[in-house]
């Protein structure tokens, strides 16, 4: 009998074989898994799919007004004599030189009575009793305002008047209006100030100096006259541009359009085109504000009686000419738009035919007219040229075709 062989190598062959099923099988095992998950995963939140298309952004509008600092030129006049009121003996004062005396305030007293000052347009020149009419009595109703008491807003002089008046004397313990008196107030009430306040430049008397009524209390320094924007901020404020809010812009980014100053806590309306403010009340705003005795004086200057008038903050100023008559005095204030605009900020790509402040931006392809506001740190800022605002804009002009508001 014959033995058949068995060759040899077989039980390796067979190990092998097992060895490369097992591996198809995890390997099947591993895709049955991975198309398991692809098919049972959640789907995005519609909350936080894209709702724009890739060419495009999302942009917000906000409101504008155009805030920044503007330099007047302040123009002197002349100088004013004060005079006392009444006559006795000075028993106190508080007069120096660069100090400032205001409306409101005692800067001397007579006889140990505080003389209290006061600005009026019209100088008092007759009694006023409850019942009278006139400018004089206008320009004491506007003084007690000025100060914050409840005169009347008119011409006559009233009990209002009257008790208003008397409230303010109170306050510093000047002489009153009384029924002994017969309810009646005349020029030796009070120190008349040309303007709301004034700087002083030589005192004329002093403690314990007899006067009589009329004698010279004190010199101011020159009043202002006039003050002047300077010329690229008045012509710019008057180059006009249509658009949803007027708006355009001109020579130093300057928004076009009517625009309001503050001097210290007065708001001063600044029509398109203004290119002088010379109204008396905000001649004496000027006078007042901190800005202003800076720019002339510099910071050793001195406040002189109880209603020393105060400025806002973030003003500056630099003297031409310092506070002599005729001269010239440079001080800023700050001023914005009256009517703030709608501005939308947009990347700079999505600009095009851009010219004189004017551009073209396209909102999901539709060409849209916009106006220039600013442009920095990679931004522009545009408002709406005569059409609604938008909250989207092409990344990139979906079209070179021109736009019309």
């Amino acid at each position: 009998m014959h033995r058949t062989k068995k060759p040899r190598g077989g039980g390796a062959h067979t190990g092998v074989a097992v060895s490369v099923f097992i591996l198809l099988a995890a390997m099947l095992v591993s895709v049955g898994l991975g198309a398991g998950f692809l098919l049972t995963r959640s789907r995005i939140p519609q909350s936080l799919e894209s709702s724009t298309s890739a060419g495009s952004m999302k942009v917000a509008a906000s409101q504008f007004d155009d805030a920044r600092s503007v330099q007047l030129t302040v123009t002197l006049g002349t100088s004013s004599t004060i005079v006392s009121p009444v006559a006795g003996r000075v028993t106190a004062s508080h007069c120096a030189a660069n100090a400032t005396i205001a409306s409101g305030g005692t800067p001397i007293s007579v006889d140990a009575i505080p003389v209290l000052a006061l600005h009026t347009v019209t100088p008092p020149y007759r009694t006023l009793t409850s019942g009278t009419k006139g400018p004089d009595a206008r320009s004491l109703n506007d003084a007690l305002r000025a100060l914050g008491y409840a005169a009347p807003d008119s011409d006559w002089f009233t009990w209002n008047s009257i008790t208003a008046y008397n409230k303010l004397a109170d306050s510093v313990g000047a002489r009153r209006i009384t029924k002994e008196g017969g309810w009646a107030i005349d020029p030796s009430f009070f120190i008349w100030l040309p303007s709301a306040s004034a700087t002083v430049a030589e005192c004329r008397v002093s403690v314990g100096q007899q006067i009589a009524q009329g004698a010279e209390l004190l010199v101011t320094s020159a009043a202002p006259v006039k003050a002047t924007l300077p010329v690229s901020a008045a012509a710019a404020s008057s180059g006009g541009a249509s658009g949803a809010a007027g708006s355009g812009v001109t020579s130093g980014d300057l928004v076009s359009g009517d625009r309001v100053l503050s001097i210290g806590s007065t708001t001063v309306p600044v029509p398109t085109g203004t290119t002088e403010l010379t109204d008396q009340s905000v001649l004496s705003a000027i006078t007042g504000s901190t800005e202003y005795r800076l720019a002339s004086l510099g910071s050793g200057s001195g406040q002189m009686g109880s209603g020393a008038g105060t400025g806002g903050s973030g003003g500056t100023g630099a003297s031409s000419g310092g506070s002599s008559e005729g001269g010239t005095v440079q001080v800023s204030y700050t001023w914005r738009l009256a009517q703030p605009i709608e501005a939308v900020t947009v990347p700079p790509s999505s600009l095009y035919r851009a010219s004189g402040g004017k551009a073209c931006v396209t909102v999901s392809g539709k060409p849209t007219p916009v106006s220039i506001i600013a442009s920095q740190l990679g931004k522009t800022m545009v408002a709406p040229d005569g059409v609604g605002s938008f909250s989207s804009v092409d990344v990139s002009p979906a079209s070179d075709e021109p736009c019309r508001g």
